[in-house]
């Protein structure tokens, strides 16, 4: 599975090739929102575990490089890992809190110098 927005037509999302890498934690928490923006028809990467196994490559990814200081991404991180959970269980809504968790805390772009103007 890749990160995506949405899944495609037929609703399982792309299938995740070996040669793929992780998806960047941010891009993974936007597709697992896409993913579970409907509660009552999940596409089937929701019922199958793929966007659980993307969410943790994405995690692992991201902790590669862990250091003993405190990054600004880790309460993004533990907001996936407490999505992830959720995910196990099958308890979607509370994966999707947990996500919307995570998107609140990730780091915001600084606005354009031209579009201050």
């Amino acid at each position: 599975m890749t990160a995506t927005v949405r899944p495609g037509p037929s609703g399982d999302g792309a299938a995740r090739r070996g040669d793929e890498a992780p998806p960047e934690l941010g891009a993974a928490v936007r597709a697992a929102l896409g993913y579970l923006a409907d509660l009552t028809d999940p596409p089937a990467a929701v019922r199958d575990g793929r966007l659980d196994r993307m969410l943790r490559a994405a995690l692992h990814s991201h902790d590669g490089g862990a250091s003993g200081r405190r990054r600004p991404m880790d309460e993004v991180a533990a907001a996936v890992r407490t999505a992830c959970a959720h995910l196990a269980a099958t308890e979607l809504e509370d994966a999707y809190l947990a996500l919307r968790t995570a998107i609140d805390r990730l780091p915001r772009r600084p606005a354009a110098a031209d579009a201050i103007g």
